[in-house]
């Protein structure tokens, strides 16, 4: 047996211990994060459902005290969803100019990016960060 190719074999047998190794390390850190990820998106679930039954006793208090109607209820809702131009089951914000240089300000942030002016009216539902 030529010893060049022998130390060549060790060699190479040498990389893929490492490799499986490397391989079997990755392994293990996706499996963590994915159980992280799965109890955040549990927590959140479990917060959706939380937020649907108060959403839902706050309409039967309204319907009770004031004869509010669910079907005056869904033409609300809808009317809401068009504000921002798409009926989507989505509220996006839109920008608006910025009152001091009249760039578009983020309604992400309720401030101007170019020079820094804040909403001082900001959105209850956006709000500044």
């Amino acid at each position: 047996m030529d010893n060049g190719h022998f130390v060549w074999d060790v060699f190479q047998q040498y990389q893929i211990h490492k490799l499986n190794k490397t391989f079997d390390a990755a392994k293990d850190v996706v499996a963590q994060e994915q159980a992280g990820m799965q109890a955040t998106v549990s927590q959140v679930e479990q917060k959706l459902e939380s937020l649907a039954l108060i959403c839902r006793a706050l309409f039967e208090l309204f319907e009770e005290k004031t004869g509010l109607t669910e079907k005056e209820l869904a033409a609300k809702i809808a009317e809401v969803d068009s504000r921002d131009g798409k009926a989507d089951g989505n509220m996006t914000a839109t920008a608006n100019p910025c009152p001091s240089c009249g760039s578009m300000m983020s309604p992400r942030f309720n401030r101007c990016l170019f020079c820094g002016h804040r909403d001082a009216t900001g959105d209850p539902f956006n709000p500044v960060k």
